[in-house]
């Protein structure tokens, strides 16, 4: 790595945790506290236990700093909390839980905005809010599908249901349009949804999360967002343990924009997830008016991982019918400075089980531990330990570079049309089965497709134009 990425990676390290202290000093220095128990008045009794949702609204709209004591009875929740700008939620010991019945969202702050049709005004955002401590529940056993579960409630003037508010929020907290967010020491457990939502957020630390039995992603990062802290995020999700999906498709988001500086160390999948993915979704978006915007991701340090065997970094529409449907509207989004470190992967199947990948087809076979297909300026590889099996799978690699297709009946599940291009792609310290590897040629694939599909539309290319290896 030369002097010059080495500075930017130092950047990138020093700029986020200054960033870290300053929002736990503002956090700190939220000084009017109060208990929750002195609100008990304002509870309903149900058959599930006392509901404490007005009780927890009112506690916020009067004070500064609220704590959840620690208590063997479930804090009852049955409707959304709107959480104020400068306020701070200290729950340790204790466990919130939605009600069964409850098919919206746990928490959000109070001028979130949506972002689906225009770019949203930043100038305004809740600024210093911290939720620390505590197990953050749904009273739920499966993933229940967008919008099933996990609902914002905010509407639209004149907007019927079918066009409500919010569509792409699916989630047990959503906060977007904030300025200083801090999620720490907090355990989720049993969510249908994602567990956590962001977008249109400035100055964010998610530090000591842990997931239990949830079934979709846990953190779900949006678009339109800078300086982002993530450290020690572990445990079992039904989907990516942390999505920094800054493109994302209308059903997953409400932000859309690109991401700038982030650090995320210290993942740990559990053994028991089902989807061993981590998802990095950069891609132009079409805002109503026609306008666009790179959803990209610059200045990001990704280390320490485990338990995790692909890095999926492409824009992907939904499914479509060859020959009788259009792909959705977009393009390929931009990276630049992207450093991969210390990651454990054990590459024993595709993390898609598709038959082309099952079955190493000579055309759409490749699958790649960090599938690339955004347009990157600069990306490193550094003390990456793979395990591969070849006498399997002779069309896996460390990284594949380009397009994907995978034709299922009438429908294509990928984007063979898009060409993508890296301009360096840096190797260093890279192990296979244990041994250093010593042939860069091996390690990368460069995937295209010529009329793949037969439609006229589906040839394109990925390129590399440098590799460094060392």
């Amino acid at each position: 790595m030369t002097a010059e990425r080495k500075a930017i990676r130092q950047s990138i390290y020093d700029t986020l945790t200054a960033m870290r202290a300053e929002n736990l000093a503002a956090a700190e220095a939220l000084a009017d506290t109060v208990s929750l128990t002195a609100y008990v008045h304002l509870t309903r009794k149900t058959d599930v236990g006392l509901v404490w949702t007005k009780a927890l609204q009112t506690a916020l709209d009067e004070h500064e700093a609220v704590i959840i004591p620690a208590a063997d009875a479930v804090y009852f929740i049955d409707d959304t909390v709107t959480v104020p700008a400068n306020r701070r939620i200290s729950a340790y010991g204790a466990t919130i839980r939605l009600t069964p019945d409850c098919d919206v969202l746990m928490l959000c702050n109070e001028n979130t905005v949506d972002g689906t049709h225009a770019p949203i005004d930043r100038s305004k955002p809740d600024c210093n809010i911290s939720i620390c401590g505590g197990r953050w529940e749904e009273s739920r056993d499966h993933r229940a599908g967008y919008g099933a579960t996990g609902r914002a409630v905010h509407r639209i003037p004149g907007a019927d249901d079918e066009q409500r508010a919010f569509y792409g929020v699916s989630t047990l907290f959503y906060f977007g349009n904030v300025r200083g967010l801090n999620l720490i020491d907090l355990t989720f457990a049993h969510t249908a949804g994602f567990s956590v939502q962001t977008g249109a957020l400035e100055n964010g630390v998610f530090e000591h999360i842990r997931f239990e039995q949830c079934y979709a992603d846990g953190l779900h990062l949006n678009g339109d967002s800078e300086r982002l802290w993530i450290s020690d995020i572990s445990g079992e999700v039904g989907d990516d343990l942390v999505a920094l999906n800054m493109y994302d498709w209308q059903n997953s988001s409400v932000n859309f924009g690109p991401t700038r500086c982030v650090w995320c160390e210290g993942l740990d999948l559990a053994p028991s997830s089902p989807y061993k993915a981590l998802r990095i979704e950069p891609g132009i978006y079409y805002f109503d008016d026609g306008t666009s915007v790179d959803c990209g991701l610059f200045d990001a340090v990704i280390r320490d991982v485990r338990g995790i065997a692909t890095f999926k970094m492409y824009y992907q529409t939904p499914r479509y019918e060859l020959f009788v449907e259009k792909p959705e509207r977009g393009a390929v989004g931009s990276a630049d400075n992207l450093f991969f470190e210390n990651i454990q992967i054990d590459l024993d199947r595709p993390i898609d089980s598709f038959r082309e990948y099952l079955e190493s087809d000579p055309v759409r076979g490749a699958f790649g531990a960090f599938e690339l297909g955004s347009n990157i300026g600069y990306v490193s590889f550094s003390d990456i330990d793979i395990t591969m099996y070849p006498d399997r799978f002779p069309l896996s690699y460390l990284v594949t570079v380009g397009p994907k297709s995978i034709r299922v009946g009438q429908y294509e599940i990928f984007d063979p049309y898009l060409s993508s291009h890296i301009g360096t792609v840096n190797l260093e310290n890279i192990r296979v089965n244990g041994i250093p590897a010593t042939d860069a040629e091996k390690l990368i694939r460069c995937v295209s497709f010529d009329d793949v599909n037969g439609d006229g539309m589906s040839s394109a290319a990925g390129t590399v134009g440098e590799i460094l290896f060392s």
